[in-house]
């Protein structure tokens, strides 16, 4: 291969000291300007979701501090959050933002709902601090079936629903008065966001098949009483 003569004078240890020092500066300004960016590409959090009925997704407990008789039973439903990414993830929510209704004539959107963010599991709040990488998941609650003997007393029952009947609560971090978070029996579509604020949101699909009845065993409730998958 031919090169010129002039090429091997100019390889002097000054030229390529100075050579280097022009790179040294123009590699330290790209990082000072487009650092965190270029960090990003390769260092971030990646939230994933999943959803199941059945433990430990899925659990019966009794409410506490309701001033009644007995103890009220009552079933939660749980998704899974997992931070699948390299680094932690921060401030951590999961946003409900549309709920749709399965009818014969197709999906019709449930308009008294509000959307809202859903509260973590345990910590009745709608902002997890830390998420961090390949750790077991953390479970998020959708929403909790009462016992039908204790929902008036909780404020859970809906219009033109027998006593006897369940409601599904979703739970959401400011439950209204409305009751736009109550639904009756049926097959719904939850449009779900996972997000932190050092990740990018992640959009989930969630039907929820709920049949507006209680069953004192677990088995039955989880396989009968609601099912819900990702779609």
């Amino acid at each position: 291969m031919y090169i010129p003569a002039w090429i091997p004078r100019l390889l002097t240890p000054e030229w390529l000291t100075a050579v280097g020092t022009v790179g040294t500066v123009v590699i330290a300004l790209i990082l000072a300007v487009w650092g965190e960016e270029i960090k990003g590409s390769f260092v971030r959090p990646k939230l994933s979701l999943k959803a199941r009925v059945g433990r430990p997704y899925s659990e019966k407990t009794v409410w506490r501090g309701l001033k009644v008789a007995n103890p009220a039973s009552v079933y939660y439903f749980r998704l899974a959050i997992q931070n699948r990414g390299n680094t932690a993830a921060h401030d951590v929510q999961v946003f409900l933002a549309s709920i749709e209704r399965v009818t014969a004539a197709g999906l019709e959107d449930v308009s008294r709902f509000a959307p809202m963010n859903l509260n973590w599991s345990y910590r009745r709040s709608a902002t997890l601090p830390v998420l961090l990488p390949h750790m077991p998941p953390v479970f998020c609650d959708v929403g909790h079936v009462t016992d039908p003997l204790y929902k008036n007393s909780l404020s859970e029952d809906l219009p033109g629903i027998p006593q006897q009947d369940a409601v599904l609560a979703l739970d959401v971090e400011f439950p209204p008065n409305t009751g736009g978070h109550l639904l009756r029996s049926g097959t719904y579509r939850l449009h779900l966001v996972a997000a932190a604020a050092n990740a990018h949101p992640r959009r989930y699909k969630l039907e929820v098949v709920f049949c507006g009845k209680w069953f004192d065993e677990e088995e039955k409730m989880f396989d009968v009483g609601l099912r819900m998958q990702c779609i």
